[in-house]
Order: structure tokens, then C-alpha cells, then sequence
């Protein structure tokens, strides 16, 4: 067992580091109580209230790490060759995921008594006009059939699905460069086009996922997530090390300052309460879009999610005895199966907002359909519910 391993409790199962399968489950978590957009114990404290952060952003960049630490031993096992064609096999799996869920979401439109909006529409929960997702009826299919093809329509509870499968699909470049030792050139690339795109914001593709993460910005997230798994042994060890606490009470620090000025919202979605009375609407507004906007990755709120998930990676390590026990059941588990649970609960939204239930200031009923929500993911995991079927 590695020196910086400071509890009982190994971190490592399988080959799996257990704590970023405990991160990837609570941003999981997240991802469901969010998209089921009722106000509720849960989702009160989601809605950037600790911070400019989402589950997006945590999703995104997790799932380069995981990638870069799986494809680095592939790389020493098997060569680059073969962990080239597993990238582009998975890349390829996500697609035709992307193109089943779509199809079933058409199927389901084809059937009167079911409320379809808030799959085929977007409405901002702050208000605003909806926005169509799929094609009018009476589309001809062949406009369809390519809208289908090209992930031009889709639920956009399921649209960041379609830039990982985009993203993975160029991983294996990125892992080229990796094994021939071309780091530093490769993360010029990545923050090169990051930047450039923040000025002239090019949408590559006609993707729907496009207009919410675009994908010269949001690669930059994830195939920086790529570069610290592929060097995750010094930077786990760095974080995880006591001898850097001073670096973590710094990352603290400024991390509440962020969910300081986060709860200073004047307009706040799903927050009940008083919010600090510092900025004014306009102002906010101002500060928000030029430094913190989600779709553009404002560097302030890139800052901040790296800030909050060192802080919240050198909690779990450090306390990762209580934190296995008491949690670990629930998120490992769902962490593990992270697709899987994202195809499940695009669902879950349609089957609960065609029952009488949902109601958005009905505070502990929405706290109960969350709860049960996430208990029934959990439930279909652990009884591995159609794993032969559903991609994980």
C-alpha cells in the first residue's frame, strides 16, 4: 500500500482508485436531482449555490481523468495500438447510445397521453421561452433521419453524452502525444484553442450538445482530465500529501469565497431564502457573464472548480475511513456505473412529470421523489438491472 494511504480502508479495488468513483457518484447525484427541476432539500443546495460550479463541468473533467488513468496502463500493457482501438470502440458505443435514446424518445412521441416537453423542450427553470429540441411533427423523416445521425436533436438532460462520445472519439491523439512525452505541447493545444474560442466562439459540428458545451471550449476539461490521470500518481500523492495542507487550506479559502459571491445572487434559481444583498441585478449579471458563464467556461469558473474539487478530493482522502463508510455504499456504486445511471435517469424525468406528483414549491414532496429517485438507481445498479443491455 502506497505511503500517502492513511487510513485502514485501501483506496484501491480492482485496479479502481475508490475516490474517484466516490467523486464521480456524487456529481451523479447531482446530475439527477438537477434535471428532475423540483425544489427540494436536495436540489437547494445544487443550483450553484456552493459555488459557480455543475455537475457538468465535474462529469466532463472526472471522466478524463478516469481515462487517462485506465489508458496509461493500457498503454504499458497492452501498447498504444490497442488502447488506441478501445478509445474509438467506446467513442462508437456512446454514439449508438446517443442514437437509441433519441429513437426511444421519438417512439415515446408517438404516443398521445404521454407529456413529452420537458424531454423535447428546453425551458430555463429561471423562466424564459421553450425551446424546441426535437423536430415538429409532420419533419419529413430524411431531415429526421439526419438530424439523428448528426446528434442535431436530443433530451438536453442527455446532450453532454454526445460530446463525450465527440471527445473520446480525438482521445486517442491526445493519448499519442502523451506516450511520446509531449505534455507541454499538448496542453498549449488544448488551453491554445480554449482561449481562442472564448473570443470568437466557433461551433465545429452542428451537434445539439454544441449550443450548451461547445467543443473547443469544453475539451479543455477533459483532455486536461486526461493529462492528470496520465500523471495522476505525483498529483494524487501532491494532494493527498499532509506536508501541501497549507495548499489545501488556500484552496478553502477562495473556494468559500467563491460560494460567497455564488450566494450573492440577486436572481438565485431554486433558493428559498435571503441571498446576501451585495450586487445588483445588472451588475451580477455583468460579472457572471464575462467571467463565470457555464457555456463558455469563464476562467473565474474554472478557477473555481478546480479550487472546489481539490478541496473536496483532499477531504474525501484525508477522511476517507468516515467518508467510505457512511457514503460509500451509496456513491461508489452509482460512481461506477456513471452511464449507465445517465441513460436511466433521462427516464426517470419523463416518468415523473407524467404523474400528478411533482409540484415545484411542494418542498418535501420533492425532497421524497428525489430521495426515491436516487434509491432506485442505486437499487437497479446493485441488482445490475439489464447490465447485459445498458452500456456502463
Amino acid at each position: 500500500m502506497p505511503y500517502w494511504i492513511a487510513s485502514e480502508y485501501s483506496y484501491v479495488q480492482h485496479g479502481r482508485d475508490l475516490r474517484l468513483d466516490f467523486l464521480r457518484g456524487l456529481v451523479m447525484i447531482v446530475v439527477i436531482c438537477v434535471h428532475l427541476e423540483y425544489l427540494s432539500l436536495l436540489s437547494v443546495f445544487m443550483w450553484e449555490r456552493l459555488g459557480m460550479i455543475s455537475s457538468a463541468e465535474g462529469f466532463v473533467a472526472l471522466s478524463g481523468v478516469v481515462l487517462g488513468i485506465v489508458n496509461k496502463k493500457r498503454l504499458i500493457k497492452e501498447g498504444f495500438q490497442a488502447a488506441a482501438l478501445k478509445l474509438v470502440r467506446r467513442a462508437g458505443q456512446l454514439y449508438i447510445v446517443n442514437i437509441i435514446m433519441v429513437l426511444s424518445i421519438l417512439l415515446f412521441m408517438h404516443i398521445p397521453s404521454i407529456d413529452m416537453n420537458s424531454i423535447t423542450h428546453w425551458v430555463s427553470p429561471a423562466g424564459g421561452p421553450s425551446h424546441p429540441l426535437f423536430p415538429a411533427e409532420g419533419s419529413p423523416w430524411q431531415q429526421t433521419l439526419r438530424q439523428l445521425l448528426l446528434l442535431e436533436i436530443g433530451p438536453h438532460q442527455f446532450r453532454v453524452i454526445g460530446l463525450y462520445a465527440f471527445l473520446i472519439a480525438w482521445a486517442p491523439f491526445v493519448l499519442y502525444l502523451l506516450d511520446k512525452h509531449y505534455t507541454a505541447q499538448l496542453l498549449a493545444l488544448s488551453w491554445g484553442a480554449y482561449i481562442i474560442n472564448m473570443w470568437i466562439e466557433i461551433r465545429i459540428t452542428n451537434a445539439g450538445f454544441e449550443y450548451a458545451f461547445p467543443v473547443l471550449t469544453w475539451q479543455m476539461l477533459f483532455y486536461n482530465g486526461i493529462i492528470l490521470g496520465f500523471h495522476y500518481e505525483k498529483v494524487f500523492v501532491f494532494c493527498a500529501d499532509h506536508l501541501h495542507k497549507h495548499w489545501i487550506y488556500l484552496a478553502v479559502f477562495f473556494s468559500t469565497l467563491f460560494m460567497l459571491f455564488a450566494l450573492a445572487n440577486p436572481e438565485p434559481v431554486f433558493w428559498p431564502w435571503a441571498t446576501w444583498q451585495v450586487f445588483t441585478p445588472l451588475a451580477y449579471k455583468k460579472i457572471y457573464m464575462t467571467w463565470f458563464y457555464k457555456s463558455s467556461l469563464g476562467i473565474g469558473r474554472i478557477i473555481n472548480n478546480v479550487l472546489f474539487y481539490t478541496t473536496l478530493f483532499a477531504f474525501i482522502n484525508w477522511h476517507w475511513q468516515h467518508c467510505y463508510r457512511w457514503f460509500g455504499w451509496l456513491l461508489i456504486p452509482i460512481g461506477q456505473a456513471s452511464l449507465y445511471v445517465f441513460i436511466w435517469h433521462v427516464y426517470l424525468v419523463l416518468f415523473w412529470n407524467n404523474t400528478p406528483l411533482p409540484g415545484y414549491h411542494n418542498f418535501w414532496l420533492n425532497t421524497l421523489i428525489h430521495i426515491l429517485s436516487i434509491g432506485l438507481i442505486w437499487t437497479m445498479v446493485k441488482k445490475e438491472f439489464l447490465f447485459a443491455l445498458v452500456p456502463r
